[in-house]
């Protein structure tokens, strides 16, 4: 059988978290299918060593009316680049595929659908594409995967779905590892908040930098910094430095830009704790990251955050900036708070793996593959 999966976004540097998600998926599955044959398509060739297993890379359009045609054409004509089962990030999605080829599209996040509070940065035209072609790609699929229950839900509400088509299978995320071998400028930072994530509105950068503000200015000991790491520009950037400077904390908010590996260790592992308050996440790997480190997490009472800190992490309003401000006080003040939530933390980060989600993935490839 020839399994497809779609790797898109491929990224090898600057990696957002859905790309080194789609990546784990492939890499895990690689791992411990040694059977059937994978066809992994991307827009620009593999990094040679970058994936072990069967599998051969078959180039296609980075756009997404692009790869339509793509496989359009590739079904007319270039048969054996065409699988028997495909895998694909929503709104990633080929349209144009027979019947007879069994398709599984992953929703991570419903952004199309759910818009409270949220700019779409979208044009509304293409996203009102995108919507035609999701709705078609859901009715036609075989099996529908989510990375939360919560997303699992809006999906079949919003869809009108049989429960029994879509299902939950939670990510794993990052283990980082101290390379002994490798220097880091922030080796003697301590006892800073973090953010981890690209600097854009849904991520609810404005409100994090607000709340930290406030933070400092009722808490005249305070001496905590905050670093943001993620790639960041724009207007809705400079807004926000606007207002730290105005607040006279330059000098305390740290925009670091993508960082690497050794560096990203030693901020979190010297964190006095992550503020992960997004107004809309897919999953959330930042703080099951944070927890794995024994970094207490403020995060954001919405779904799919929520559902992955579960009690282990203080639950905050997003758009509440006194709430997050508060939990920033909690973190640095109060002791016995901080250690409890230290020791959730540890303990809820052993529930997710790469090693779990792809042995659940793999289970629902291979009932696609008998499902009528």
């Amino acid at each position: 059988m020839k399994i497809g999966i779609i790797i898109e976004p491929y990224e090898e540097e600057n990696t957002s978290g859905i790309s080194y998600a789609i990546m784990s998926q492939a890499s895990g599955l690689l791992k411990i299918d040694k059977t059937n044959d994978y066809i992994l398509y991307t827009h620009k060739p593999i990094r040679s060593g970058r994936f072990q297993g069967n599998f051969k890379n078959v180039l296609v359009p980075k756009s997404f009316l692009g790869k339509n045609a793509w496989f359009f054409f590739a079904f007319l004509f270039h048969r054996k680049n065409i699988p028997d089962v495909l895998l694909f990030n929503m709104p990633l999605l080929p349209m144009v595929l027979p019947r007879s080829i069994k398709t599984i599209p992953i929703f991570y996040e419903l952004s199309a659908y759910k818009k409270q509070g949220i700019r779409i940065s979208i044009r509304p035209l293409v996203s009102h594409v995108y919507r035609l072609f999701e709705k078609q790609a859901v009715k036609r699929a075989t099996h529908i995967v989510t990375a939360s229950t919560g997303v699992r839900k809006k999906l079949i509400d919003h869809f009108h779905l049989y429960n029994e088509k879509v299902s939950t299978i939670y990510i794993g995320f990052q283990k980082f590892r101290e390379d002994k071998g490798m220097s880091s400028q922030f080796k003697n930072q301590r006892n800073h908040f973090l953010f981890v994530g690209r600097v854009k509105y849904k991520k609810n950068v404005h409100n994090i930098t607000d709340g930290f503000i406030q933070f400092r200015k009722e808490n005249s000991r305070a001496v905590n910094k905050l670093f943001i790491v993620g790639l960041y520009g724009g207007t809705y950037y400079k807004n926000i430095v606007t207002k730290i400077t105005e607040a006279d904390l330059s000098k305390d908010v740290v925009f670091t830009g993508f960082v690497s590996d050794s560096d990203l260790y030693q901020l979190y592992k010297n964190a006095q704790g992550l503020v992960f308050c997004s107004l809309q996440e897919g999953f959330g790997m930042p703080i099951l990251e944070a927890m794995d480190f024994g970094i207490p997490v403020i995060t954001s009472n919405r779904s799919p955050m929520d559902e992955v800190a579960g009690d282990a992490a203080f639950i905050v309003d997003p758009e509440n900036v006194a709430e997050i401000k508060d939990a920033m006080t909690t973190l640095v003040f109060n002791k016995r708070v901080r250690n409890e939530l230290i020791r959730k933390g540890t303990v809820r980060a052993k529930l997710f793996s790469w090693e779990k989600h792809v042995s659940e993935l793999f289970r629902v490839i291979m009932f696609s593959t008998v499902a009528v």
